[in-house]
């Protein structure tokens, strides 16, 4: 038996949503596994060098997390893993790859638990729910854990509104970028958080987008991380500028996510990486769509 995952990336936090919100996008890893009579791995795509190494591979660490659960070992398997989806860089490339390892080890025992059964298991593994929900679920998704459950809901996004993703170069690892936020936070800035999060959701429920630059300006994490994004405050002022709906850190960064009406797309894109270059900062410069169908895993198919 041959199983298939296909896992969006996936950005976190879209600015206000701290650990609450994220949001798939329209690029895609890849995870081929079949029964064998010993364990063998290719890679293709980024990150080849860590990833080969099994402490460092979130798919294959998923799997072994998941058998050890049911007290069960998992078969010897034959694993390729197409990757498309930049590491460190703040787009849930370790999402994808836990998502991944859960319904395809789900699968294989014959388990049959439901995605959102598997949901809990996938934010033990991550230590927060903003990447792992969206790239499980599709769509922008906004997550608590209460009560020892998981409570998602998807927050309808609008379709004139699209992405543009700018991604350095260079890479910031998660644990330092987590590890750099402060331990407490005055209750005035953590009130205008809540209250921006809420804007932010009326305002795509109601498609009124015009008050979003304002909205998506965080205060929580974005001032401490965008240190490692040199001049990242002027570059956030200069898109915006340009026409941008809202500028964000994508994630622990240092990507940079940015909402823009579709009619505007192209002409931001390029505006963008000449704000980028003139800046100091080589990144690509892509347009996503948005992903609402999640991880999908399809049986005894096979990667063309």
């Amino acid at each position: 038996m041959r199983l298939i995952s296909r896992v969006p990336a996936t950005t976190a936090n879209l600015g206000v949503g701290f650990d609450t919100l994220g949001l798939a996008l329209s690029m895609y890893n890849v995870f081929e596994v079949s029964i064998s009579d010993a364990d063998t791995l290719e890679i293709r795509g980024e990150g080849v060098e860590d990833l080969a190494r099994r402490e460092n591979n979130s798919f294959l660490k998923a799997i072994d997390y998941f058998y050890n659960l049911y007290g069960m070992v998992p078969p010897p398997l034959a694993v390729r893993i197409e990757s498309n989806i930049p590491i460190c860089r703040g787009l849930g490339s370790s999402a994808s790859a836990i998502v991944a390892g859960l319904m395809i080890a789900n699968s294989l025992s014959n388990k049959n638990l439901t995605k959102e059964e598997l949901l809990k298991y996938a934010v033990e593994l991550e230590g927060h729910p903003d990447n792992v929900t969206p790239a499980m679920f599709g769509g922008c998704t906004i997550s608590l854990f209460s009560k020892e459950r998981m409570l998602v809901k998807k927050i309808p996004f609008p379709e004139e509104l699209g992405v543009i993703l700018a991604i350095p170069s260079f890479n910031v690892e998660t644990e330092t970028s987590r590890k750099i936020l402060p331990d407490c936070v005055p209750f005035d800035t953590v009130a205008r958080g809540l209250a921006k999060i809420g804007m932010f959701i009326v305002s795509l429920l109601t498609d009124d987008l015009k008050d979003l630059p304002s909205i998506l300006d965080d205060e929580i994490h974005e001032p401490y991380r965008a240190r490692y994004i040199p001049n990242y405050r002027r570059i956030k002022e200069e898109i915006i500028s340009a026409g941008a709906l809202g500028v964000m850190i994508s994630g622990s960064g240092p990507s940079i996510v940015i909402l823009v009406e579709k009619d505007r797309d192209r002409r931001l894109k390029e505006d963008t990486e000449f704000i980028l270059n003139k800046n100091g900062i080589s990144a690509d410069v892509l347009s996503l769509e948005i992903d609402n169908e999640g991880a999908v895993l399809e049986v005894n198919k096979c990667i063309t």
